[in-house]
């Protein structure tokens, strides 16, 4: 299979954001028109040798090459700014498994894989708004980028059922994995290059091989089945940058465990609790920062780190899919020893954010929905809860460490039909709420309506209508409601040989679409051009 796609796009927004936090504030205001234009290729090959009846071969080879350029004008505050991004991408991926179904309730399973790829970049501004940053007499900047990656992996797989239900799963394999980040950074006078500044720099490589095992056992007990499992993890890590290298051999252990109780026929219970140890990725690592917008900054640790984190679930379930009743109720808690956070510091024309490592983060999540068919009416209700509860810390311009606390939560309903007739409806709504909580407390809550309307009017004429209903609860009366409106019909000429599609978007000719958005430092309102209404007629031939 292949092929090669070429698109290109125009993209407005225009924006306003307020920042507040450690006893500053200011305003931004941003008006965006961009370009971006992508050609891409690609290009996959599948095989699949059966040897025997019990031995399978497959092989998946994929290629591909991109180029993507953006271009941007850009009014930040009293500043016209151009930007011009070119990103360039190749991958090469291969993939070959070994099956060996060897008994009748035994497998093995033997793959190997192989990843290159590389993503060059090169990003420029030709305006200058970090005279607070650096002392230089630049008038524009620029950043070249290099990123490689290269992987590789084996992995064993055996699968055994025994008679009585149980399982017994094992996995033995060893990864590699090299990465590469060059990044230079420079203040331009006009065409010519007057500094490299120290500390925007980067020349990191990153290996990490792991060495792994599992086993995993499932226990089967009537109406308990037991979850037991071990993943073990010997780490070779290696990192160099600017020439100074360094090595680290962590090992560690992955435990899980879990009881699933099928009380009767209508309620289950689903339990797992496991303790997680992550290896840091090179994103994590490098020590220079790396401008990741016209006005940003980032940076990592260059250090080594193995983070810890805890987490549960719990799951209770009524009834079966298909039932007139069902509930189902997801809990999900987890607890991070430690954790990424940033240290940063934000001024009205740029931003800096690196790094730390902070002690102690907690992450609480209930989901739950209840189905409920209704024959008179033969429509079937759905509704829907949820919530999530975090608290992190951080630190912004030099301040003590602020914790941070968020709290968002969504509910909703749906009423489908399900009519043997030629008309069927689908109709519902769905509230959201967010708080964000620093030393000041900030909520708002967005709501959305949907009715969507089928007519079948035979085998070979159908129409299907779309409406949606916006409502933004912290913008201003004037711009916090808007609605939408898609048609469709289908009319076939000849089944599986000829059809025509008339569609229309955007019927009600909505300009503009506003939203709101709120973080631990700044709110913003950012406003989007839209498509126009328009009306496509479309045909499909097939042969």
């Amino acid at each position: 299979m292949g092929f090669l796609n070429t698109d290109e796009n125009d993209f407005f927004r225009n924006s306003f954001e307020t920042f507040t936090a450690a006893a500053i504030s200011f305003q931004n205001t941003e008006d965006f028109v961009g370009r971006k234009t992508k050609i891409a290729g690609f290009g996959k090959l599948d095989l699949t040798y059966d040897i025997s009846t019990t031995k399978t071969l497959e092989y998946t080879g994929k290629f591909n090459k991109s180029n993507e350029k953006n271009s941007s004008d850009l009014g930040f505050n009293a500043n016209v700014l151009n930007e011009r991004l070119n990103t360039n991408n190749q991958l090469f991926d291969q993939k070959i498994v070994f099956t060996n179904k060897f008994k009748d309730k035994k497998v093995f399973l033997l793959s190997g894989r192989y990843i290159n790829e590389k993503t060059p970049q090169s990003y420029s501004v030709n305006q200058f708004i970090f005279q607070d940053l650096f002392a230089a007499n630049a008038n524009n900047t620029r950043q070249f980028t290099e990123n490689s990656m290269e992987f590789a992996g084996v992995e064993g797989y055996l699968l055994d059922k025994k008679e009585n239900g149980d399982l017994l799963e094992l996995k033995v394999g060893n990864k590699f994995r090299l990465d590469h980040i060059n990044t230079r950074f420079e203040l331009v006078d006009n065409q010519n290059n007057i500094s490299a500044p120290d500390g925007y720099q980067n020349s990191l490589k990153y290996s990490t091989n792991d060495l792994y095992a599992s086993i995993k056992y499932r226990f089967k007990f009537n109406n308990f089945t037991i979850l037991t499992q071990s993943d073990v993890h010997q780490l070779f890590n290696w990192i160099e940058n600017f020439d100074v290298s360094r090595s680290e051999s962590p090992f560690f252990i992955i435990p899980k465990i879990g009881v699933d109780w099928i009380i009767d026929e209508k309620n289950k219970i689903m339990t797992s609790y496991s303790y997680n140890t992550t290896n840091a990725s090179i994103l994590d690592l490098y020590s220079g920062y790396v401008q990741t917008g016209f006005r940003s900054f980032s940076k990592g640790l260059e250090v080594f780190n193995q983070l810890n984190a805890s987490n549960a679930v719990l799951n209770y379930s009524y009834g079966n899919w298909g039932d007139k009743f069902f509930l189902n109720t997801f809990l999900l808690y987890a607890k991070n020893n430690d954790f990424y956070s940033t240290n940063s510091f934000v001024s009205q024309n740029f931003s800096q954010s690196g790094k730390i490592i902070i002690k102690d983060r907690a992450f609480l999540s209930l989901s739950s929905s209840v189905d409920r068919y209704f024959k008179p009416i033969k429509s079937n209700l759905k509704v829907n809860f949820g919530a999530t509860k975090t608290n992190f810390k951080n630190s912004v311009n030099n301040s003590n460490l602020r914790e941070v606390k968020n709290f968002s939560a969504d509910y909703g309903f749906e009423l489908r039909s399900g009519f043997k007739g030629f008309f069927n409806y689908h109709i519902g709504s769905k509230w959201n709420y967010n708080q964000v909580k620093t030393s000041t407390a900030i909520a708002f809550t967005d709501n959305m309506i949907f009715f969507d309307l089928s007519f079948m009017f035979s085998d070979t004429f159908n129409v299907q209508l779309q409406s949606e209903r916006y409502f933004f609860g912290n913008l201003n009366k004037d711009s916090n409601k808007y609605y939408f409106l898609d048609l469709e019909a289908r009319y076939v000429v000849k089944e599986n040989k000829l059809t025509f599609f008339l569609s229309g978007n955007n019927l009600f000719n909505t300009q503009t679409f506003k939203n709101y958005s709120v973080s631990d430092i700044s709110i913003s309102k950012t406003e989007y051009r839209l498509q126009p209404r328009y009306v496509m007629l479309k045909m499909e031939y097939r042969f």
